[in-house]
């Protein structure tokens, strides 16, 4: 039963990827700009401290991104475990800022003593200042907050569903 589940799993992961990937392709071979960015973000998830950077593109209305964190459970506990996620959002041009409502989706191993994996799904709202419009150097301020679920994973008998939130606070360098 364990390893139907399992196979299962693996199987609809690697559906939904391919789906996403095909997806990214199509959208991505229209002929429109594409501006690619680099971001840092430091942020709180439910418990969680993260250190955050990502890879993305960003077109005159969607926005994708890669991401890669590494966190702690809390300051006191010295356990630092990793996060990647992949992030897409809509964007919404306000003069010098810009909204994106995004969805997200983490996944992360906890090692020991804690020892699970866990997977987040998440809606929220992006927003980015561009400080710098007018210079050689663009680097703009970025504020993100979000609600979803969350699931950790000990063993096939053990999984917690939770609610999930985070608040993010960070700098973004578009290539522009």
């Amino acid at each position: 039963m364990v390893g139907n589940v399992r196979k299962y799993s693996r199987m609809s992961t690697w559906f939904l990827t391919c789906i996403f990937s095909l997806l990214c392709h199509v959208y991505l071979a229209q002929k429109s700009i594409n501006i690619p960015f680099t971001s840092y973000a430091f942020g709180l998830q439910k418990m969680d401290f993260f250190h955050q950077a990502s890879v993305g593109i960003q077109r005159p209305k969607v926005r994708l991104e890669l991401q890669q964190g590494f966190g702690q459970r809390n300051l006191a506990s010295g356990v630092v475990f990793s996060q990647t996620g992949i992030q897409g959002a809509y964007s919404i041009q306000l003069g010098n800022a810009s909204l994106h409502p995004f969805l997200r989706y983490s996944f992360g191993l906890l090692g020991k003593p804690f020892g699970f994996h866990y997977h987040r799904a998440e809606l929220g709202m992006l927003c980015i200042f561009e400080w710098s419009r007018f210079t050689k150097i663009p680097v703009d301020l970025m504020c993100s907050s979000g609600i979803g679920r969350g699931r950790e994973i000990q063993s096939p008998s053990s999984k917690n569903g939770y609610l999930e939130y985070s608040i993010n606070l960070g700098l973004q360098y578009a290539f522009k």
